[in-house]
């Protein structure tokens, strides 16, 4: 059986600051990036560690929220169609609805129950579908 292997620490690079308490405003996060079991590459090798996209103006949805974009340009390097993504911190759900544009399978977990409502209704606006709810029994 594989393992999970972090390969990389990538900088999304913001086109604007984050204002907050620190005496230097943040204008970037780190991603994690990695594997479970086989590793394949899929984009070409021009890529760099350092991600350039604008970050969202205001977001209603979750105050950390990523582009689709973004999440897009990583899956398309690092993996193909029905692929399975895996996000352990939902968030505002943008990684579940890149997935459904891009036909990946996404699993996805969400601490705080209200995101989990945010990501839920985000997903049934983007597809036109009713979430089920199961209870894993």
């Amino acid at each position: 059986m594989g393992s999970v292997k972090i390969s990389n620490m990538l900088v999304w690079v913001k086109n604007n600051m984050v204002l907050g308490r620190q005496d230097y405003q943040g204008r970037h996060e780190f991603i994690a990036y990695g594997w479970y079991g086989q590793h394949k590459w899929y984009g070409d090798r021009k890529q760099t560690t350092v991600l350039e996209y604008n970050k969202p103006l205001k977001s209603e949805l979750h105050p950390t929220q990523k582009p689709i974009e973004l999440i897009e340009g990583c899956l398309n390097n690092s993996s193909l169609l029905k692929h399975v993504i895996l996000d352990i911190f939902g968030g505002s759900g943008s990684t579940l609805i890149a997935c459904e544009k891009l036909d990946r399978k996404c699993y996805m977990m969400e601490i705080d129950p209200h995101y989990c409502d945010v990501i839920i209704k985000r997903w049934e606006d983007f597809t036109g579908e009713k979430a089920v709810k199961c209870n894993g029994n």
